[in-house]
């Protein structure tokens, strides 16, 4: 397929998503939490639960400024934990904590995060959109992040 046509694809998704996926998760979440502090969490997650701040801020394409105030938030909330490498005590882990699993179990357990989504779709199309996601993580997961790149290009807020 056509690079263009992939990025019609693309700007003909996104409206769609925001309004029947994102906007409704977003009003889910606990007050106090963001989406950018659930995606932490989530990042967290898919890298073992523990990582260093500059490797959190690599992973969500995030200042390390920007990161430090995210963790801050993250650890009042008590989502994560710094924590000290024992062989480099100058290294500090950020670490999810079980209240952040607890979180991110409650959303994977509750149902009704995309009920009303789901719940218009026949099964057939639940299938193909299951299988559709599927594929779209696939990829995206193969797709490396470049770091410089992204802050070349402007993506970084406050720089």
């Amino acid at each position: 397929m056509e690079s263009t046509k992939i990025q019609e694809l693309l700007l003909n998704l996104l409206p769609v998503w925001n309004y029947q996926i994102a906007k409704p998760f977003k009003q889910l979440l606990d007050e106090g939490v963001s989406l950018e502090m659930y995606y932490c969490i989530q990042t967290l997650r898919w890298g073992g639960g523990t990582m260093t701040m500059s490797e959190l801020a690599h992973y969500t394409r995030m200042p390390k400024q920007q990161m430090t105030k995210m963790v801050n938030r993250l650890v009042e909330q008590e989502f994560v934990e710094r924590v000290y490498d024992p062989q480099n005590r100058r290294i500090i882990k950020i670490r999810l904590t079980d209240r952040a699993l607890e979180y991110i179990n409650h959303f994977l357990e509750n149902e009704a995060s995309f009920h009303g989504f789901l719940s218009q779709l026949n099964q057939e199309d639940k299938d193909k959109f299951q299988q559709a996601l599927e594929m779209l993580f696939e990829v995206f997961v193969k797709v490396p992040i470049d770091f410089d790149a992204a802050k070349s290009d402007g993506d970084f807020k406050g720089e």
